[in-house]
């Protein structure tokens, strides 16, 4: 499925939730973390920051993390959106998560009594309390707490004005497991593709090198930020980690047979329709069923998948 216009974000993002693959990228040759050889600064600091960014903010926002990489010039994210969680949280949660999203410091002389002051307002407030709890579910918000900071950071430390990032940042829908699946392992994938690391195990920066820090190679994969909640599909980390193997042995030309991993549904499919593309972004990934659903619930009659029309 390849597109090349922009579409409304209501055909991206469902206000009921789901999972996505998200992407941010910079512009004006911006460089995002690593060593910039053309100016000789090194900001492998800036991607420290984001990746412990996004694992802050899963924390507070109702999403679950299924995965993440940060590049040289851009990032990706997989996670589950959920925003009927907000709807059970009480209205003191909702404040305490809100006013822990501040990035700096409070200004001296403002500690801990300008926070109750702020918090006890907040609950007297009952429609702004129902504009945050919306927020708090929403992945825009949740793109936007990442972004806006580390933009505001790289500005000064570039001493420049102006966009950090893109217009906006890109969407796809994951709509089955397979979809889930593919996209977390594209995204783990990212450096080993780029040739910045030679073992998607030690790849800084990614979810996979995370869950290898953290996780039995013989236990079911979860949630980053939510160890009690099972991703869509049912792998053990070391079978992800054969299956992340294999798909990059593959891309590079090779079809190994040695190894444990083997792709869902066969490898044709794998590769060539459920695996994103670098250069070529698609808004949603899917079964060939999944991709007629959802054509049908955004009110199209058909969507593009490489080289082939379904209708619906």
């Amino acid at each position: 499925m390849i597109f090349s216009m922009t579409y409304p974000r209501a055909h991206l993002v469902d206000p009921a939730g789901g999972v996505y693959h998200v992407c941010s990228r910079c512009v004006r040759r911006a460089w995002l973390c690593g060593f910039d050889q053309l100016s000789g600064y090194n900001f492998d600091h800036r991607r420290t920051w984001l990746e412990s960014r996004i694992l802050r903010l899963s924390e507070i926002f109702a999403v679950d993390l299924f995965g993440y990489a940060v590049m040289s010039n851009h990032y990706h994210v997989v996670l589950q959106v959920d925003p009927g969680r907000t709807q059970i949280w009480s209205d003191e949660e909702i404040a305490d998560r809100w006013l822990s999203l501040r990035v700096e410091a409070p200004p001296k002389g403002q500690g801990v009594n300008t926070a109750a002051i702020e918090k006890s307002a907040l609950l007297e407030d009952p429609a702004r309390l129902q504009v945050l709890r919306e927020r708090l579910g929403s992945l825009s918000w949740f793109m936007r707490y990442v972004n806006e900071p580390l933009a505001r950071l790289a500005n000064k430390e570039d001493n420049c004005r102006g966009r950090f990032w893109e217009g906006r940042f890109k969407s796809q829908r994951l709509l089955d497991e397979n979809a889930v699946l593919a996209a977390m392992i594209y995204v783990d994938l990212n450096p080993v593709r780029a040739g910045f690391s030679g073992d998607l195990r030690d790849s800084p920066c990614t979810s996979l090198n995370r869950r290898h820090a953290h996780t039995r190679t013989h236990a079911p994969m979860k949630a980053l930020n939510r160890p009690g909640v099972r991703l869509p599909f049912s792998y053990s980390l070391g079978d992800y980690t054969d299956l992340a193997e294999w798909t990059i042995k593959a891309q590079q030309g090779a079809r190994p047979t040695n190894l444990r991993g083997q792709p869902p549904d066969g490898a044709e499919l794998w590769l060539h329709h459920y695996l994103p593309r670098a250069g070529h972004w698609q808004r949603a990934i899917g079964s060939f069923k999944a991709l007629r659903d959802y054509a049908r619930d955004i009110g199209q009659h058909w969507v593009k998948i490489r080289s082939l029309h379904l209708k619906h």
